[in-house]
């Protein structure tokens, strides 16, 4: 890995940096549990995994890539390393959502969980436990400009991204859907083939199917929405499948929120 910039100003775009600047040092199972939950967010974002491709201790800097980049002997211009890198760019944008303070247009409406609810709440709570400011940044080349995606949260502000994370799954619970409707198996294979033909979910597909998968559940048809994710998991599509189970709450490796 020679060829990679692990310097802390890199502008290596297959790299997403994370550091936490913190008063108090982090523990080993600290540093873990926040790996292990940007892995899972990530995986279940694209069904690959996150890799570990440097790390500084003291105050603690951690340089991930995704596994297709370390697999493709960091090879830009490949394809799976221009999409890894475009995976890698939308995960970041992700977290940085994850910490705004978004209003809700409805607070009546089914409440979504954000696919980076697992990474918000392990990054906040470490950052609060170690007084520690977070810090991720991501860098992205293309033929038009120089994007980067870069946050700076102090402990106060984790602190408040970890109360509005817990505060939309508990409202999240508060509104049960209708008793589920018997599924046709002509049904689920419907829906599916509709959800297949989109393309990879980022930003208005993402809108879009959960609009749909929404709309699905107002009228009882969460047992469906699962058969459907289970569908789309065995067909690869990841993306669409962890979307649908983070909607109904039924994701094998959902968040739980910490009280």
């Amino acid at each position: 890995m020679a060829d990679f910039d692990f310097s802390r100003d890199t502008g290596d775009e297959r790299l997403l940096l994370i550091a936490f600047n913190n008063t108090r040092p982090m523990s080993a199972a600290q540093v873990a549990s926040v790996l292990r939950a940007l892995d899972r967010d990530y995986k279940g974002m694209t069904g690959r995994d996150l890799v570990l491709g440097h790390m500084e201790l003291g105050s603690v800097w951690v340089w991930l890539m995704d596994a297709a980049i370390c697999a493709g002997a960091g090879l830009v211009g490949t394809a799976a390393a221009v999409k890894a890198i475009e995976d890698i760019g939308t995960f970041a944008k992700k977290l940085k959502d994850g910490f705004k303070d978004k209003k809700l247009p409805d607070e009546n409406l089914l409440l979504p969980a954000p696919m980076v609810d697992r990474s918000v709440l392990a990054i906040a709570k470490v950052a609060v436990d170690t007084n520690g400011t977070f810090r991720m940044k991501h860098t992205r080349e293309t033929t038009v400009a120089r994007e980067t995606v870069e946050i700076e949260i102090t402990p106060a502000q984790a602190s408040e991204a970890r109360k509005r994370v817990k505060n939309r799954h508990t409202k999240s619970t508060v509104f049960a859907p209708p008793s589920p409707l018997i599924a046709k198996p002509e049904e689920i294979q419907q829906i599916a083939h509709t959800m297949r033909g989109l393309p990879p979910a980022n930003g208005d597909v993402e809108t879009v199917i959960r609009a749909l998968a929404q709309a699905h559940m107002m009228l009882g048809s969460t047992y469906v929405l699962e058969q459907v994710a289970t569908t789309l998991e065995l067909e690869g599509r990841y993306d669409i499948a962890t979307i649908i189970r983070h909607l109904i709450g039924k994701d094998i490796g959902h968040v739980h929120v910490e009280v």
